[in-house]
């Protein structure tokens, strides 16, 4: 596999990842850094003629990432929301019922 296509393969992952945020999905990210640093060992043992165009992969892959780092955060704040407020709900429902 060239390291156009591993970096080509990381993106079409991170996206699909980005869609099941999405959907509320939980992901498993074990393995990601072993796969994005062999996609960067791969650009930077490649000839030099193709390392330009392999820097321009990694450049979108990083911004595919931090994409992906967004929407999870989005997400964990979005779970702590709906938990505060069903705790908060279950505890002024106790609260109505003891007055």
């Amino acid at each position: 596999m060239t390291g156009a296509d591993r970096i080509a393969q990381i993106s079409a992952s991170l996206e699909r990842a980005r869609a099941a945020v999405a959907a509320g999905a939980a992901l498993d990210l074990e393995g990601l850094c072993r796969t994005v640093e062999a996609a960067m060992a791969d650009a930077t043992a490649a000839p030099v003629g193709e390392r330009g165009a392999l820097a321009a992969a990694l450049g979108d892959l990083l911004q595919t990432l931090d994409r992906l780092a967004a929407d999870l955060q989005r997400q964990q704040r979005s779970d702590a929301q709906r938990r505060a407020a069903a705790a908060y709900g279950a505890q002024a429902g106790r609260g109505e019922s003891e007055t």
